[in-house]
C-alpha cells in the first residue's frame, strides 16, 4: 500500500516540478474526475437495481400468460376425448387401409395424443391472444400493426402447410411407399407410428409454409437484399423441383404439386418484400 510518507513525497515533487498552480490543477482534476467516476457507478449500481424489479415484473407476466394458455389446452381436450375415435378416422383416410396396436396401452396413448393435440389446435386462439397481451405492451402503434399482420399471415400459412400435407403429400406419400409391398410383404401399420409421422410431416409442411415470413424479415431488416434472393430465383426453382422428386413418388404430376407451392410461396414473399421496401422508401421521402 501507499503510505503518507510516500503520497508526501510525489506532491512535494510535483509542486517542485509543476509549480503551485498546476499542482494544485491537476489535483483538483484527479479529485473531480474520481468524483465522476463514484457518481457513475452509484448511477450504475441504480440502474441495474431499478431494472431488476423490472425484469421479474416481465417475467412474472410471462408466467401467467404462460398458466392461462396452458390451462386452457385442459378442458378442451377433455372435450374432445370422446371424439377421439372419430379424429382417428379422419387422420386415417390419407393412407386408407387399419391401423394396429402392439401394446396393451397403445390405443389409450393415442387417443390421449390425438385429445391433446385437438385441445392444443382449438386453443390456439387463446394461446396467440395470450401471446399478443405479453408482446404488444412494448410495441409502438406502427409496429403492432405490422407484427400483428405478420403473426396472423404466419398462422394462415402455417395451417395452409399442414393442410396441403394432409390433402396433397400424404396420399401421393402413402400411395409411393405401400408400392413396395408385397403377397408376402405386408403394411400393418401401428397407431403410434402412423400418427407420428403424420403430425410430423404435417408441422414440417406448416414451417416450410413459413418461407415468405422469413424472407420478408430478412429483407426488412436489411439483413438480405431483395437483389440477392432475386439473383438466385433459378437456383431455387431448380431446387423445388429437387424437392419435388426426391420427397414424392416418381411422376411428372407428383413433383409439380410439391415443387409449385415452393415456387409460388417464394415469388410472393419477393413480392411483398418489393412491395414493402417501396412503401418504406415513400415513408422516408415523405418525412424528408
Amino acid at each position: 500500500m501507499i503510505g503518507f510518507g510516500e503520497i508526501t513525497v510525489v506532491v512535494l515533487l510535483a509542486v517542485l516540478i509543476l509549480g503551485p498552480e498546476r499542482a494544485i490543477q491537476i489535483i483538483r482534476t484527479l479529485r473531480n474526475e474520481v468524483d465522476n467516476l463514484k457518481q457513475d457507478i452509484t448511477k450504475e449500481y441504480t440502474d441495474e437495481a431499478d431494472k431488476a424489479p423490472a425484469f421479474v415484473t416481465h417475467l412474472e407476466e410471462l408466467r401467467r400468460r404462460l398458466i392461462v394458455s396452458v390451462v386452457s389446452i385442459v378442458p378442451l381436450a377433455a372435450v374432445a376425448f370422446p371424439f377421439a375415435p372419430r379424429i382417428i378416422q379422419f387422420f386415417r383416410h390419407p393412407y386408407g387401409g387399419n391401423l394396429i396396436f402392439i401394446a396393451p396401452t397403445e390405443a389409450f396413448v393415442v387417443n390421449i395424443k390425438v385429445a391433446l393435440a385437438t385441445g392444443v389446435v382449438c386453443a390456439f386462439p387463446i394461446i396467440a391472444f395470450q401471446m399478443w397481451l405479453f408482446i404488444a405492451p412494448g410495441l409502438y402503434p406502427r409496429e403492432k400493426k405490422v407484427f400483428l399482420t405478420l403473426f396472423l399471415t404466419s398462422i394462415g400459412l402455417f395451417g395452409g402447410g399442414m393442410a396441403f400435407a394432409y390433402f396433397g403429400i400424404l396420399p401421393l406419400a402413402f400411395k409411393f411407399l405401400l408400392r413396395f409391398s408385397a403377397p408376402w410383404f405386408q403394411p400393418m401399420l401401428t397407431a403410434g407410428r402412423y400418427f407420428s409421422f403424420v403430425f410430423k410431416l404435417m408441422i414440417a409442411f406448416g414451417i416450410v409454409f413459413q418461407i415468405p415470413i422469413i424472407i420478408f424479415f430478412l429483407v426488412a431488416a436489411d439483413l438480405v437484399s431483395l437483389e440477392t434472393f432475386s439473383s438466385y430465383r433459378r437456383a431455387i426453382w431448380v431446387v423445388s423441383f429437387v424437392l419435388g422428386a426426391v420427397l414424392t413418388p416418381p411422376d411428372v404430376l407428383s413433383q409439380v404439386m410439391m415443387a409449385l407451392p415452393l415456387i409460388v410461396l417464394f415469388e410472393a414473399s419477393l413480392l411483398v418484400s418489393k412491395l414493402y421496401i417501396k412503401a418504406h422508401k415513400k415513408v422516408d421521402a415523405d418525412v424528408r
